[in-house]
């Protein structure tokens, strides 16, 4: 079973998700690379070992430790090939968002395409000119003469540079001129089969996963919206707070559960941003008007932790007054909001109405 029918979508709607979502997108390329870097170690019989979780190096190759890298879209042209530095995970404040030199002794930067890849040693790039033992946050070099991008993949860099609302329109233009479906356009992107595709969305790879199933959920609430007729626009801006603007301008952010904070007897929510710190990173002020909270994954460890047993389509709709607010910030949304399981009806429409 592959990662679209585990979340009850079909392959060509997992493929539009992933290809016209930014983000997920973005992670997916740079999953990709280090598929890549696998597949070149095995080809070469280079023996490695992967990472574990949650460290800032992909592999020990010849105990060395290699970082994979893509290419970064806005810093990448014809001329350079850019590479964003910034840590992935982490407190990614202060100098604490920048790699320490001693993270990983290996570079590999994989170009637009991924036929080409750089192997960079630590000591050729420079330090951060404002914390020292740090590496900057983008470093570029020069692209070689023989390493020209062609066409398509110049194309898909432009696109790549395309910020928030208008990424989504820019990625339709070149799947349509190239007349392909998305999971041609998802595959060329990413130079490998579907099935390689597939198998990035991984245990070892849980964020990828996480991040799948809350954009899936998205997918779903379109087919809930289309099923009862209610019109709505779905909002595809990378930092957006609002994910749909149902009927009449309502303001709805899409989410599941937090299984840390889920239990018996309640939801558990996350209701603040990715990153950030103290204040800045929660939800402050009147950033939507409904949480639309997907409840149709059936999670059991005993299955997986990540994956869903079962997929049924059922939400939630929670108004944002009844979200709970940081005891420290009243104008603010806490942490985690937890949510009676049996306060709303499931899929009750009326709130839309």
């Amino acid at each position: 079973m592959n990662i679209a029918e585990k979340l009850n979508l079909n392959i060509e709607i997992f493929c539009r998700m992933v290809t016209t979502t930014k983000m997920l997108f973005s992670n997916v390329l740079g999953h990709a690379a280090e598929l890549h870097y696998e597949k070149y170690l095995t080809s070469h019989n280079i023996d490695f070992e992967k990472a574990p979780t949650d460290v800032h190096y992909d592999h020990i190759v010849n105990e060395e430790k290699h970082q994979v890298k893509r290419f970064e879209s806005n810093s990448t042209n014809e001329d350079v090939i850019g590479v964003n530095l910034t840590q992935t995970h982490g407190n990614r404040t202060g100098p604490d968002a920048f790699y320490k030199r001693t993270d990983f002794d290996k570079l590999i930067l994989f170009d637009v395409g991924f036929t080409n890849f750089f192997n960079i040693d630590i000591n050729d790039i420079p330090s951060n000119p404002r914390h020292g033992g740090r590496l900057p946050g983008r470093y570029r070099i020069p692209r070689p003469e023989d390493k020209k991008l062609e066409k398509f993949d110049l194309e898909f860099l432009k696109a790549m540079k395309i910020k928030n609302a208008n990424f989504p329109a820019a990625i339709e233009s070149l799947r349509k001129k190239y007349k392909w479906n998305y999971k041609q356009l998802l595959e060329k992107t990413c130079n490998l089969s579907f099935t390689e595709i597939d198998s990035l969305f991984s245990e070892e790879n849980f964020r990828l996963v996480v991040g799948a199933k809350g954009f899936a959920a998205e997918e779903h609430f379109n087919v809930l919206l289309e099923k009862h007729h209610i019109p709505y626009k779905q909002i595809k801006e990378m930092y957006s707070k609002v994910d749909h603007l149902a009927k009449d301008n309502i303001r709805v952010q899409v989410k599941i559960p937090n299984e840390r904070s889920t239990n018996d007897e309640y939801w558990g929510i996350k209701t603040h941003k990715s990153h950030g710190h103290g204040r800045g990173e929660l939800y402050c002020g009147d950033v939507f008007d409904i949480l639309a909270l997907f409840i149709g994954f059936e999670m059991d460890e005993n299955h997986s932790r990540y994956f869903p047993k079962n997929v049924s389509e059922k939400f939630i709709f929670i108004p944002f007054s009844d979200l709970q607010r940081h005891p420290d910030y009243p104008d603010c949304l806490k942490r985690i909001s937890r949510i009676e399981k049996d306060k709303y009806e499931i899929n009750d429409i009326t709130i839309f109405q």
